[in-house]
C-alpha cells in the first residue's frame, strides 16, 4: 500500500509540474521550439556511425558520455550486409552471439529471453524495413527498464515519419529461392487546426526455402506510423505494426552418434547429416503478432520536458512437430524424434510509461543537472495447452535416413492434454535517475533507483498422460508477488576533451516466476550485480569513436535442483551462481566522406561457480558461449571518376570456440566447436538523371563469401553461402 501510496503521489507531482511548466510556455508564446530530449538527432546517424543513444538512460544522450557500453547498429548497416533475419544477423557486435526469431540471445555469457520495441517488452517478429536502429545495453544497467536477465536487453527502434517526402521500393532474390519485396513511403498528410502530420507506411513481404528438404519461410509485415506536430512543439506518434512469420522449419542442428539400445550418446559429431529433414512436411512454427504504440514528447519550457506512451499487443503462436533431435544411431541408420505436440501459444498485453525529466543548472551554471523521474505499469497474459496424441494408440517412430517416414496421426488425434497454463503477470515500477555534470562538463555523475512490484497469478489446469489419458497431475491457483530494488550508479570522467574514462555499478533481477510450471514451488527473484569500466574516445567531431572496457558480472539464485540432506529428497530451488567477465572493444572511424571503417572484439569468461546437484557444472563455461569473437567491416563510396556511383563494403566475423553441451552428463559435455571466420561482402551502383528525382541501385552482394564450413557456437550448421540481387527505386 504505501508503494501505491508513493506512486500516486509521484503520478499527481508529474501532473502539477506538467500544468505549471504549460502555463509557463504559454506566458511565452515567442520562445524556440526545442528539440525532444527524448528522441535522438538525425545529425548523430552518420552511415555505420551513431553517436547518439536513446535506450541507454531512456533520454538522448551522447554514447561518449554514458557510464557504461551500449551498442548501436543503423538501418544503413542492416541495409548493406542484408540483415534478412534482425537476430540472425547481429554478429558485428561484441560479446552478442545466438540470436533467435523469438528474441533469445546470448550476450556477455548470459542468456536472455525477450527484446524491446521501443522501450516494450517484446517477443521477436521485428524487421528491419521500420527499424531506424538497434540500440543494445550491455549488463544488469538495463534493469531501467525493469526485469532484466543480466546479459542486458535489445532494443529496436522504429522509423519515424519526416516531413520530407520520399519513397523507396526494393526488390530481393537469390540463394535458397529467396524473393523479397520492401516498401516505406513517406509523405506529409497537411495540416488541421495548426496541426501538421506527417505518414510512414511501411511493407514487406519474404519467401525463402532451406538446405533442408521441405523446410521454407513466409513473413509478411504491414506498418503505418501517423507523426502529428502541434503548435509549440508537442507531438504525438501513433504507429500499427502486424507481422507474421510461418515455416516449415529447417533443421540445422548437427546430430551426435548415439545407439538406440543402450541409450547413450558418442562424442561423434555427423555435421553431413545436420540438414536432413527430420520433421518432414507437415511440421510447422507459425507467429503471428500485432501492436499499437501511441507516444507524446513535449519539451515545455528549457527545464521541463515530458513523455508518454502507451502500447497493445497481441501475439499468437502455433508449434507442431517442429523439433528437431541430436540423436542419429549410425547402426539403424535412425534419428530420434521428440514428442509431436499439439502447441499453440496466446499472449495478449499492454503497458504505459510516462517519463518527466527536469535539465537545469545551479550555482551560475557551474553545475548542470538532469534529473528524470518514470512511472510505468505492464499487464501480460499467457495462454498455453500442449496436447499430444494417444501414444497407446498411436506409434510415432524415428525417422530412418534410407527410408523416412513422415506420417503421423491425424490433428483430431491430438487430444490429450499434457500442459494446460494460464498465467498473468502485473508489473508497477518507479525509477529515479540523477545525472550531474560540474568541472566544465569533464566529471559527468548517475544515480539511480529503480523499484518493481510483479504480480504473478498462475492457474494451471490439470495434465493428462499420453499414454492412455489418465490424470496425471491435478492442476492448481497460485498467486504471488514478487518486489526488487534495482540500483546504478556510475561516472564519466573527461581526461582530455576527446578521451573519457568511465565505471558504474548495477544491479538486477528476473522474476523466477517466468518459467514457472506445475508442480515447481514459487522461488525467490534471481538477481545479478555487475560493474563496467574502461576508457571512450571520440576525434574529429565524432567521425572517430571507440569504446575499450571490461566488465564483471554476478549472477545469484538461478533456478537449480539440490538435494535435502537431512531427508534425502531433491527440491528444486533459486540457489545456482555463476560469473562472467571478460574485455571488449568496439569503434568507428569514419576516415572521409567515402571510407569507413568500423571494429569490434570480445573475450568473454563465463563460469558456473554452483548449480545443487550437478557438482560437476562447476567451473564449466554456460552451453554455447564462445571463448572470444570479433569482427571487422569496410565500406567505400567511389564518388569520382569512372567508378562514380559505385559502393563496395565487406564484412569479417570471427567467432571462438565454444562447448554447445557444456553441461550435459553425457560425453556430448567435451566436445568443443572450432573457431571460424566467414567473409560477406556486396558492391552497388547507383543512378539518376539529372532532372530526374528517382534514384536507381542495384546491388550485388553474398554472404560468407568464401563458403565456409563451420559450426556455430550452438553446434549448429553455419550458413551456406548465399548470393542476393536487389533493386531498388527511392524517390
Amino acid at each position: 500500500m504505501r508503494y501505491l501510496k508513493t506512486h500516486r503521489r509521484a503520478a499527481c507531482a508529474i501532473t502539477l509540474m506538467a500544468l505549471v511548466a504549460s502555463g509557463l510556455a504559454a506566458e511565452n508564446p515567442d520562445q524556440t521550439v526545442l528539440l525532444s530530449e527524448f528522441t535522438v538527432s538525425e545529425k548523430s546517424l552518420n552511415g555505420y556511425i551513431a553517436s547518439e543513444s536513446v535506450t541507454g538512460t531512456r533520454v538522448a544522450t551522447q554514447i561518449k558520455d554514458l557510464p557504461f557500453a551500449i551498442s548501436v547498429i543503423t538501418s544503413e548497416f542492416m541495409n548493406d550486409f542484408d540483415m534478412f533475419d534482425l537476430g540472425a544477423d547481429l554478429v558485428y557486435t561484441a560479446s552478442l552471439n545466438a540470436v533467435d526469431t523469438q528474441g533469445n540471445s546470448n550476450l556477455r555469457g548470459y542468456g536472455g529471453t525477450f527484446t524491446l520495441r521501443n522501450g516494450f517488452y517484446r517477443l521477436g517478429l521485428n524487421d528491419r524495413i521500420n527499424t531506424d536502429r538497434i540500440e543494445i545495453i550491455k549488463g544488469p544497467n538495463a534493469a531501467i527498464y525493469g526485469a532484466t536477465s543480466p546479459a542486458g536487453l535489445i532494443n529496436y527502434v522504429s522509423k519515424r515519419p519526416k516531413a520530407t517526402p520520399s519513397q523507396m521500393f526494393r526488390v530481393t532474390a537469390g540463394s535458397d529461392d529467396l524473393i523479397r519485396g520492401e516498401t516505406n513511403v513517406n509523405s506529409p498528410l497537411g495540416s488541421l487546426g495548426g496541426v501538421k502530420f506527417y505518414q510512414l507506411f511501411s511493407a514487406q513481404a519474404e519467401n525463402s526455402g532451406s538446405n533442408t528438404r521441405f523446410a521454407n519461410t513466409k513473413k509478411r509485415f504491414i506498418g503505418e506510423s501517423v507523426l502529428a506536430k502541434f503548435p509549440g512543439g508537442a507531438t504525438v506518434l501513433t504507429e500499427f505494426e502486424w507481422s507474421k512469420r510461418d515455416s516449415v522449419t529447417a533443421t540445422s542442428t548437427v546430430p551426435f552418434e548415439y545407439n538406440l539400445t543402450t541409450r547413450t550418446y558418442s562424442s561423434v559429431l555427423r555435421p553431413d547429416l545436420a540438414n536432413f529433414s527430420q520433421g518432414g512436411p507437415d511440421s510447422e512454427q507459425d507467429r503471428e503478432s500485432t501492436s499499437v504504440y501511441m507516444t507524446f514528447e513535449k519539451r515545455w519550457t528549457p527545464v521541463w520536458s515530458s513523455r508518454a506512451g502507451g502500447y497493445y499487443y497481441r501475439r499468437q503462436a502455433f508449434n507442431f512437430n517442429s523439433g528437431s533431435s541430436d540423436q542419429f544411431d549410425p547402426v539403424r541408420r535412425q534419428f530420434g524424434r521428440g514428442n509431436v505436440l499439439w502447441d499453440p501459444l496466446n499472449e495478449d498485453g499492454g503497458a504505459f510509461q510516462i517519463d518527466t525529466i527536469a535539465d537545469y543548472a545551479l550555482f551560475n551554471g557551474k553545475v548542470q543537472n538532469k534529473t528524470l523521474l518514470t512511472l510505468d505499469y505492464s499487464q501480460n497474459w499467457r495462454y498455453r495447452q500442449q496436447r499430444q496424441a494417444n501414444s497407446r494408440v498411436y506409434t510415432i517412430s524415428g525417422v530412418l535416413l534410407d527410408n523416412p517416414d513422415y506420417s503421423l496421426p491425424p490433428h483430431s488425434a491430438f487430444s490429450i492434454v499434457t500442459r494446460n497454463d494460464k498465467t498473468r503477470w502485473d508489473t508497477k515500477g518507479l525509477f529515479l535517475r540523477q545525472q550531474t555534470t560540474v568541472l566544465d562538463g569533464r566529471l559527468i555523475g548517475f544515480a539511480g533507483i529503480r523499484r518493481d512490484m510483479v504480480t504473478y497469478n498462475f492457474t494451471f489446469g490439470d495434465q493428462f498422460n499420453a499414454a492412455g489419458g489418465a490424470l496425471r497431475t491435478r492442476g492448481q491457483v497460485s498467486r504471488y508477488t514478487s518486489s526488487a530494488w534495482s540500483p546504478n550508479v556510475g561516472a564519466n570522467y573527461k581526461l582530455t576533451r576527446n578521451v573519457s574514462v568511465y565505471s558504474s555499478h548495477s544491479r538486477s533481477f528476473t522474476p523466477a516466476g517466468q518459467s514457472a510450471r506445475l508442480g515447481e514451488p514459487y522461488l525467490e527473484n534471481e538477481t545479478s550485480r555487475g560493474w563496467d569500466y574502461g576508457i571512450k574516445a571520440s576525434f574529429l567531431g565524432d567521425r572517430l569513436l571507440f569504446t575499450l572496457g571490461g566488465f564483471y558480472i554476478d549472477r545469484f539464485g538461478v533456478k537449480t535442483t539440490q538435494r535435502d540432506p537431512i531427508t534425502g529428497i531433491n527440491e528444486v530451488i533459486a540457489a545456482g551462481t555463476q560469473n562472467s567477465k571478460g574485455v571488449e572493444f568496439e569503434g568507428s572511424w569514419r576516415v572521409t566522406d567515402a571510407l569507413t571503417l568500423q571494429a569490434s572484439g570480445s573475450a568473454v569468461n563465463a563460469k558456473i561457480r554452483y548449480n545443487g546437484n550437478a557438482t560437476t557444472d562447476v567451473g564449466r563455461h554456460p552451453a554455447g558461449v564462445p571463448a572470444d569473437q570479433a569482427s571487422a567491416v569496410i565500406r567505400y563510396d567511389f564518388r569520382h571518376g569512372s567508378l562514380a556511383g559505385f559502393a563496395w563494403n565487406a564484412g569479417l566475423v570471427y567467432s571462438g570456440s565454444a562447448y554447445p553441451n557444456s553441461t550435459a552428463t553425457d560425453a556430448r559435455r567435451n566436445v568443443q566447436t572450432d573457431s571460424f571466420t566467414v567473409v560477406n561482402s556486396g558492391v552497388s551502383y547507383s543512378w539518376r538523371r539529372s532532372a530526374d528525382r528517382i534514384r536507381h541501385a542495384v546491388r550485388l552482394s553474398a554472404k560468407n563469401l568464401f563458403d565456409k564450413n563451420y559450426l556455430t557456437p550452438r553446434a549448429e550448421l553455419g550458413a551456406n553461402r548465399g548470393i542476393y540481387l536487389a533493386y531498388t527505386l527511392n524517390h
